[in-house]
């Protein structure tokens, strides 16, 4: 076997060992992953016999019904908490993020009303309607989601992220100073 022979097989064999290991490496991963076929299907959801309606559509596999937890979680009355790293969802109840009761206590000096705010301020403000609504608040690209009962109870409220804190007094509401800041307003 000539010099160049050589070279080239030497060549050759590198170039078949590299193949089987990329090869093995996404055989090995495909060994990991599982592909499943589900259909989307249209179900009318209630909540204590309060139609509901889905942002998305659940999904149906051998039988089950897979709901999106977190438009779920808002609907009941939950909050939801989602960590990636962990690959975990904890729930948690209103209760947690809801101080009511301690009106008396709350210092509306701290707090600016969303009457000031869309007047004052051009802030979009959108609720959306149900036994349990979003309020969003909009200042440019900043958003702010607030999940509050139907019916305005007076308490203390966290945004959806946990971020913000508004009020709810005598069925009116008003974000906190750090909230409005967050909106982009220097007040």
């Amino acid at each position: 076997m000539t010099l160049k022979e050589l070279r080239f097989l030497k060549k050759a064999i590198i170039g078949l060992v590299a193949g089987m290991l990329i090869g093995s490496a996404g055989m090995a991963a495909a060994a990991t992953t599982q592909t499943v076929q589900a259909v989307f299907a249209k179900f009318t959801l209630s909540v204590d016999g309060q139609k509901q309606t889905l942002k998305n559509d659940p999904l149906v596999y051998r039988g089950t019904t897979y709901l999106p937890v977190r438009e779920v979680a808002e609907m009941t009355g939950y909050g939801l908490e989602y960590d990636n790293t962990k690959k975990s969802i904890d729930l948690k109840t209103k209760g947690d993020e809801v101080s009511v009761g301690i009106t008396d206590e709350i210092n509306l000096n701290e707090f600016i009303s969303t009457k000031v705010l869309v007047a004052d301020y051009d802030v979009d403000v959108s609720a959306e309607s149900g036994k349990i609504r979003d309020v969003t608040y909009k200042k440019n690209d900043n958003i702010i989601v607030y999940s509050m009962p139907g019916t305005l109870v007076d308490g203390i409220y966290n945004s959806v992220d946990g971020l913000h804190k508004a009020a709810v007094k005598d069925g009116a509401i008003y974000l906190s100073k750090e909230a409005v800041s967050f909106l982009g307003i220097s007040i």
